[in-house]
This record gives structure tokens, sequence and C-alpha cells, in this order.
């Protein structure tokens, strides 16, 4: 295949994996959105969509690794790596304040 197919195929994937990621994120907020809500099934609806949204972002880190390495065929993979943001933030809480 000839290198200047690879370098199109390298920035058709990088882009879909950019919106992917883009969408996880909005979808990571939401949830958190639904988490906060009163109504119980959409909590505990949400719980079971932050854990998948979480297996997805690990599956997104993958890919841009993976598309990393496909830099050799496309300089400006290389010059402009994909921004990482964590899409899930795990907090425990120890102790809860208490109300006066």
């Amino acid at each position: 295949m000839p290198q200047s197919e690879i370098a199109l195929l390298a920035n058709i994937l990088a882009l879909t994996t950019r919106n992917m990621t883009t969408i996880t994120t909005l979808l990571a907020q939401v949830t958190a959105n639904l988490a906060t809500t009163t109504d119980s099934k959409l909590q505990t609806a949400s719980a079971g969509l932050l854990d998948r949204v979480t297996d997805l972002s690990h599956d997104l880190e993958l890919q841009w690794d993976l598309i990393q390495s496909l830099d050799r065929f496309c300089p400006l993979l290389a010059r402009t790596p994909p921004a990482r943001t964590s899409l899930v933030t795990e907090i425990n809480i120890s102790q809860l304040p208490q109300s006066h």
C-alpha cells in the first residue's frame, strides 16, 4: 500500500477516534448529571453506564497509542499528539461532613 494511502487512513482513523473521544466525554458528563438526580432509577442507571463509559475510555486510550505508532507514515500525527483528558475521575469519600 502506498505511503500516501496509509497517511490518509491514519488521518481518517485519528479523526474518527477524536470524535469518539468527544462523544465519550459528553456521555460521561450526561452520566454524571444523571447520578445527581433525585430519581433513584436514573441514579441506578447512571452507575452502570459510568462503568461502561470508563471501559470505553480505556479502549480509546489504547486506540490513541496505536494511532501514534503510525506517525512515521503521517508526520502530522507526530507533531500534534492527541490531548488526553481523563473522562472519569473516581473519588473515595471516607467521611461525610456533619450537618449542624
